[in-house]
């Protein structure tokens, strides 16, 4: 006699298997240069209540980009030529928010959804 084993965990649904892959990451990771055409990428997009952590290098000495400016996160660093410097922040509400240097000359933003 012959007996089939069959399993007894159902098999995972569809929705179940995308569910898993949009899961929420624990940390968001993004990188911005500062070339001579300026911030690179001008624009991020951050997920709403997920840490953030902004990694911003200066590649270039002849600029006034020698600090990074959130100012809707109450945020203003230093950026060294060539060192990256990682800002860390939870974004809380959606919207688009602004960064640049320390004169406001360069320009860039963060859309939060």
């Amino acid at each position: 006699m012959l007996f089939l084993a069959t399993s007894l965990c159902p098999p995972i649904s569809i929705q179940a298997q995308r569910q898993a892959k949009r899961k929420t990451p624990a940390i968001q990771r993004v990188t911005v240069a500062l070339t001579e055409k300026g911030y690179e990428p001008t624009s991020l997009r951050l997920r709403r209540g997920v840490p953030a952590q902004v990694s911003f290098i200066r590649k270039v000495s002849a600029t006034c980009g020698t600090q990074i400016v959130i100012a809707d996160y109450d945020i203003k660093r230093a950026l060294p030529l060539n060192e990256p410097v990682i800002v860390e922040f939870t974004p809380k509400t959606s919207g688009a928010f602004a960064f640049t240097c320390g004169m406001g000359m360069l320009r860039g933003s963060i859309v939060v959804r």
